[in-house]
């Protein structure tokens, strides 16, 4: 899942241009490794501003932000109340009810 606020970039047919600004993985335990290292590696050097990486097993999510071009050190939370985007304005996911989907 990708989200962007920055309505300059440019636009086509099927989408736009450039990095988002949010991308959330939900991580599997077949592919959790590559996210974390290939795809996240991708998107610091894409400038994606921020990344949550959601561990659905261990109901943590792990928050990176770009600091000057670079991922600084992750923040991880519970998957529990409300966290806030800080790329996109306004935003805030209720893992109570994102979480009762799920079950």
């Amino acid at each position: 899942m990708g989200l962007a606020c920055d309505q300059s970039q440019n636009r086509v047919n099927w989408g736009a241009r450039g990095a988002p600004d949010w991308v959330a993985e939900v991580l599997s335990p077949s592919t959790a490794r590559y996210d974390r290292t290939v795809k996240l590696a991708a998107y610091e050097r894409a400038g994606v501003r921020e990344v949550w990486l959601i561990h659905p097993l261990d109901r943590t999510l792990t928050l990176y932000r770009l600091e000057e071009g670079r991922y600084g050190p992750a923040t991880v939370v519970e998957l529990k109340g409300r966290t806030a985007l800080t790329a996109v304005g306004g935003v805030t996911i209720d893992w109570e009810e994102v979480l009762a989907d799920l079950l």
